[in-house]
């Protein structure tokens, strides 16, 4: 009586897990989030925006920019960068500046004349890039439970360009007697003397950049980013080590870090919605 009895329920366990067995989850093969307004996918984003130097030994540099990027995918993009910049002194620089003789130049040095200095001293006087960009973080937040925004935050990697200028290089060299020994084959040990306008021009290297993106709407925000452009130079133009020869060797890697903020806008002004 008792297997009588049992059968029933064991009949409807069996049903009931074969059941269970052929349930499928409704949400298989579904992506994460639906209706996701995806900001960056497919769009070209512009940024005007302003650079300053944060780390300069001799002279500051600033100026107007711009970003110009394709976002291939939400997370993914490229672009190239630009900027022009104008230059004043560092503190470091009115120091030094204020220590060297502002007489005639004596032969041989080691210490150079305030002329020889102001000349041989690299002012940085535009930024260029070309990169890749990744979006790893993206969000919405809420600022007194009343307005939200869309955010992102980024990192750049790509290729790097300086470009140094001088102020005259290098007359004191041209006018100084001895530096015509040069052209006769001599040895001249005064690096003081010798021509260092090789330092200046453009200089190739890296750059990596990370920043965020704060969305007013679906296609204006603002961009607050820090760039580090990272290339082999001389900012003070002179003998650095110690060999009294003016050579690429006296060129040690530069990092330049600059901050950059500047308005952001996404082309097309509508973002794509995901399924």
């Amino acid at each position: 009586m008792r297997t009588v009895k049992l059968l029933p329920i064991l009949l409807l366990a069996v049903t009931s897990s074969t059941a269970l067995g052929d349930r499928r989850n409704p949400l298989d093969g579904q992506p994460a989030l639906r209706h996701k307004i995806e900001m960056r996918k497919m769009r070209f984003e512009v940024t005007p925006q302003f650079m300053t130097s944060t780390n300069q030994d001799y002279r500051h540099s600033f100026g107007p920019g711009a970003n110009l990027q394709f976002h291939i995918t939400d997370w993914i993009g490229v672009g190239v960068s630009g900027s022009y910049h104008f230059n004043s002194n560092t503190p470091l620089e009115d120091r030094v500046r204020e220590q060297l003789p502002k007489g005639a130049y004596v032969y041989p040095g080691p210490q150079p004349n305030l002329q020889i200095h102001d000349q041989h001293v690299l002012n940085l006087n535009a930024l260029a890039s070309v990169y890749a960009s990744l979006t790893p973080w993206a969000g919405k937040f809420a600022m007194f439970s009343a307005l939200f925004f869309s955010y992102d935050f980024f990192v750049n990697v790509g290729l790097g360009l300086v470009n140094y200028t001088q102020n005259g290089c290098c007359s004191v060299v041209e006018d100084h007697p001895n530096a015509k020994d040069q052209a006769n084959g001599l040895t001249v040990t005064d690096a003081n003397t010798q021509d260092a306008r090789f330092f200046a021009g453009l200089k190739v290297g890296g750059m990596i950049g990370v920043g965020v993106h704060i969305y007013f709407t679906e296609w204006v925000g603002l961009q607050l980013e820090l760039r580090d452009y990272f290339v082999k130079s001389n900012p003070g133009g002179l003998d650095t080590n110690g060999d009294r020869q003016l050579t690429s060797a006296d060129e040690t890697l530069q990092n330049h870090i600059f901050f950059g903020f500047g308005v952001t806008f996404m082309l097309p002004p509508g973002a794509k919605i995901s399924k």
